[in-house]
């Protein structure tokens, strides 16, 4: 069900998105409009020309339209429902399902990041310099407006700070993130939930309900991961993944490309395995 509602958003925004730049050349502009649901400062002004105004609505549009597009692709990417996984009577549960809803960004704050092993001052500086960012995302699209002569200018430098937003992934190690993703609420485990007949995987010997940890000695945290890590390599070569399987860690040969397997994210206890 959500995923045909995401389904529905994603298309009225991408025909939205379309008509809006089609009229661009021949719609006068408005006064400027609130950005995320408040205004980017309080202060009265009037411009001349509000084209440029025009333009960040759609860039800002373009941003919201690819966030939805990546909720309606991790949607699909996984089952609606999950493989039931039997563990010995005397082993703890390794990890918590969680239901399947789209992804939603989690603010970082102080306590996870703590709670991650993060130090104080590490955690301080890095929260200091992602506030810093999006003060000054704020500032450009106030710049924007102010100036439509200069809009060029700041959309330019706008784009590029989307672009290399800061990343806590690149900023902590993989063991700091793991953690991190962990205590904040967030998936960071992907789980198969069924092996493709004919497959690669099938080949290999992965089962329903195999959680994998690794591909090719790197991490894999989420399904975006294993997409990529596929992506990578000679297509004819064998590389290894590492799965945990009823609590117990082995490690599966397959040749490198689509691995022909469906999953389910999860959270897990790093602490687990």
């Amino acid at each position: 069900m959500k995923s045909h509602l995401l389904t529905i958003v994603l298309a009225t925004s991408l025909g939205y998105a379309a008509g809006y730049l089609g009229g661009l050349s021949s719609q006068p502009s408005t006064a400027p409009q609130m950005q995320n649901g408040s205004p980017a400062d309080d202060n009265s002004y009037k411009t001349s020309e509000q084209i440029p105004v025009n333009l960040l609505q759609f860039e800002l549009l373009k941003y919201q339209v690819e966030r939805l597009q990546q909720q309606l692709d991790e949607i699909n990417s996984a089952n609606t429902g999950y493989e039931a996984v039997t563990d010995n009577s005397d082993q703890p549960e390794p990890r918590t399902q969680t239901p399947l809803t789209p992804a939603r960004p989690v603010e970082p704050n102080q306590q996870d990041l703590l709670a991650a092993g993060v130090s104080a001052d590490q955690a301080s500086q890095l929260l200091r310099r992602i506030s810093q960012q999006n003060y000054r995302r704020l500032e450009l699209q106030n710049l924007i407006r102010r100036y439509p002569d200069q809009a060029a200018q700041y959309r330019n430098e706008l784009r590029e700070l989307n672009q290399n937003s800061i990343s806590l992934r690149s900023e902590l190690d993989e063991a700091s993130y793991d953690k991190y993703l962990y205590h904040s609420g967030q998936n960071n485990r992907v789980e198969v939930s069924s092996v493709m007949a004919g497959s690669p995987a099938e080949s290999a010997g992965f089962s329903a309900g195999d959680i994998i940890l690794s591909y090719d000695n790197q991490k894999i945290l989420s399904w975006t991961d294993i997409r990529q890590a596929t992506l990578d390599g000679d297509i004819n070569s064998y590389t290894n993944v590492d799965v945990l399987r009823n609590g117990e860690r082995i490690t599966l040969t397959v040749p490198r490309g689509t691995l022909g397997v469906q999953l389910n994210p999860l959270q897990m206890d790093p602490a687990s395995n």
